[in-house]
């Protein structure tokens, strides 16, 4: 059974979920609304393959804009 990584458009969280191709996806576990799902992910491998899919999961991290420090 695949591997999907789901996204919350509600509140941004982010999880992992097992099922059949054919299957519905899950909700939400944090605010129960419907995810969307992001990627298939890739079966777990070790050393330098396991590089290229740690580096394209954090493209789908939030990127926060820095922050100024109050005068």
């Amino acid at each position: 059974m695949p591997t999907y990584d789901y996204r919350c458009p509600n509140c941004q969280a982010q999880f992992q979920a097992r099922h059949a191709v054919t299957a519905e996806g899950p909700t939400c576990p944090a605010c129960g609304a419907e995810p969307e799902r992001i990627i298939l992910s890739a079966p777990a491998v070790q050393g330098r393959m396991a590089q290229g899919r740690e580096a394209a999961m954090r493209t789908f991290e939030k990127q926060q804009a820095p922050t100024s420090m109050p005068s």
